[in-house]
């Protein structure tokens, strides 16, 4: 009996052993974990296994990062640590270098989290981050002011590198320029030397109220010191040409003003001001013109000289522009015998037709009457001593397309007319006016001004499909140019500006020019003794077309 009893009281105590010892585990090993995790960190369970611990429903407020893990996974050294599944928000304005080093002292791996992170003024959310302890990469970031987006993406620890295959925003302003719906594909940066490179970009840039389409192909840009370079940039915008304008090779420098390389032309940008100028040789300016906005005559000519710019908008417009270009005549057109160029009918078809000295419709300088003194003072009152150009006029114009939001007016002069209609086209925009600028002084180097004027009358438009002043004085009044009045002279000349969309002259339109030129005269901008040939008559209906 005392044997059996003894067996009793012994089993009894192992099971008591074993049995306290099973139900107190979970307590104790609580206890174990709990002494070894920084403040700020709790979780739900524990468990052991071969390699480690495993915790559970893991709460993290550590003041600069907190959140709530699935699980997370050590070793019995702490060293190396997984973490699956969760979110985190991380604060970095708010964490100590000591964490820092701490932290980079041990393996953490981590895969299927969601990270928010704050830094200044920005914070971005991170889904599918995941990390083999090298890399660390997410499936998705979002920023959120302004909102930028990413495709899939990794940060390399050891490089400081972060690769993202593509990068949208849909609109932030910075210097007063809004960008829009950007796109960027395959961006990389460099914290350590801050440097940040894209495949290819696009967006679309509003500034002074003109919006821009941009595209660029192989980009890089620097933080220190500040620079940017592409292989290629892309503009479209209206003012330019009607479609893309490429630039080749450009590159920018500087930080309080910048500086612009585009093919061999360098321009200064202030940005405080919102002012572009440079200086360069006149064929150096040619040579860099982009190829959608230069014909290959300019690339034929030969030209001496310089020219030199300063365009502003703040605090209020601003613009200069010293030019002395010449042209080396034999590399110039002869316009000294019968050339065609293109004209157009009421309907906008192109057409050829033939001018210049011999041609069938040419009339010489001698026999236009007073359409040369007519012409100038009503197109061009600075012809005679101007070469192709006019700064003030280029001012005016800019001034107002600034004020109009559009480009209305071009401040062409006489011969930059003259250019336009032998080798240009019809478009008004900023590239037709640069090649005029240039063309015009190309003329002017090797043609008299009265070579000018008689090349000019003989091409222009004197109404619909009417080309040379004498398909425009026959068509208007059935005479020769030479035998036109005064007034009909100075009323052919005031429908230059829109030849085809003119109606007939009128006794209303003919007297409205009879006054034009009465004070013209009064103010000494036309000889006197043109008003012994004005009559002060009135028809009985002023508004009926007359005819001749």
């Amino acid at each position: 009996m005392i044997t059996k009893s003894k067996k009793f009281w012994f089993s009894t105590s192992v099971a008591f052993l074993v049995t306290t010892g099973f139900f107190s585990y979970p307590r104790a090993l609580r206890w174990q974990v709990e002494k070894r995790l920084p403040p700020g960190v709790q979780f739900r369970s524990a468990s052991l296994n071969l390699s480690g611990v495993e915790l559970t429903g893991v709460s993290v407020n550590k003041g600069w990062v907190s959140g709530e893990l699935d699980s997370v996974t050590s070793d019995f050294g702490g060293k190396n640590i997984k973490i699956t599944g969760g979110s985190l928000n991380a604060y970095l304005d708010t964490r100590l270098r000591g964490e820092e080093t701490t932290s980079s002292q041990k393996n953490i791996q981590f895969t299927g989290l969601s990270l928010t992170v704050s830094y200044h003024n920005y914070v971005a959310d991170l889904k599918d981050v995941r990390s083999d302890g090298r890399k660390v990469c997410f499936s998705e970031a979002k920023l959120r002011v302004p909102q930028v987006e990413t495709g899939t993406g990794c940060l390399d620890r050891e490089s400081n590198t972060i690769i993202v295959k593509k990068v949208s925003a849909r609109m932030f302003t910075s210097w007063g320029i809004t960008i829009e719906n950007l796109t960027a594909n395959t961006v990389t940066y460099n914290k350590n030397i801050g440097k940040a490179t894209a495949e290819d970009f696009a967006a679309q840039i509003t500034f002074k109220n003109q919006t821009f389409l941009v595209e660029a192909s192989d980009t890089t840009v620097t933080t220190s010191p500040i620079s940017a370079e592409t292989r290629t940039i892309r503009i479209k915008h209206s003012w330019l040409s009607p479609g893309w304008v490429t630039l080749e090779h450009v590159k920018l420098s500087g930080e309080k003003t910048w500086d612009v390389i585009a093919a061999n032309s360098r321009v200064k940008i202030d940005p405080e001001t919102l002012t572009v100028s440079g200086s360069e040789s006149c064929s150096t300016w040619i040579s860099s013109l982009p190829h959608e906005i230069k014909i290959p005559l300019l690339d034929t000519i030969k030209m001496s000289g310089s020219t030199s710019f300063s365009i502003g908008f703040h605090p209020k417009p601003s613009f200069v522009l010293k030019s002395d270009c010449r042209a080396t005549c034999n590399s110039v057109p002869n316009l000294r015998k019968p050339f065609t160029y293109s004209t157009y009918t009421p309907t906008g078809e192109r057409t050829q037709r033939e001018t210049g000295p011999g041609s069938k419709s040419w009339v010489s300088l001698g026999y236009t009457g007073d359409m040369p003194l007519a012409v100038t003072t009503m197109e061009d009152p600075g012809f005679q001593r101007h070469r192709g150009f006019i700064t003030q006029a280029f001012f005016n114009s800019f001034v107002d397309n600034i004020k109009h939001n559009g480009f209305l007016r071009g401040g062409s002069t006489i011969t930059m007319q003259l250019a336009k209609n032998i080798w240009l086209n019809r478009e008004k925009t900023l590239g037709r006016k640069i090649q005029e600028f240039f063309l015009a002084q190309t003329i002017e180097s090797c043609y008299s001004k009265d070579e000018i004027m008689e090349l000019y009358l003989n091409a222009i438009e004197f109404g619909p499909n009417c080309y040379g002043v004498e398909a425009g004085s026959q068509h208007w009044f059935k005479r020769d140019p030479g035998e036109l009045t005064p007034v009909e002279s100075f009323w052919l000349a005031s429908i230059l500006p829109q030849p085809s969309r003119t109606g007939p002259p009128t006794e209303h339109s003919l007297n409205k020019i009879k006054s034009l030129i009465k004070q013209l005269a009064t103010n000494d901008r036309i000889p006197a003794d043109m008003l012994e040939f004005i009559d002060d008559d009135v028809g009985s209906d002023p508004e009926q077309p007359i005819n001749p």
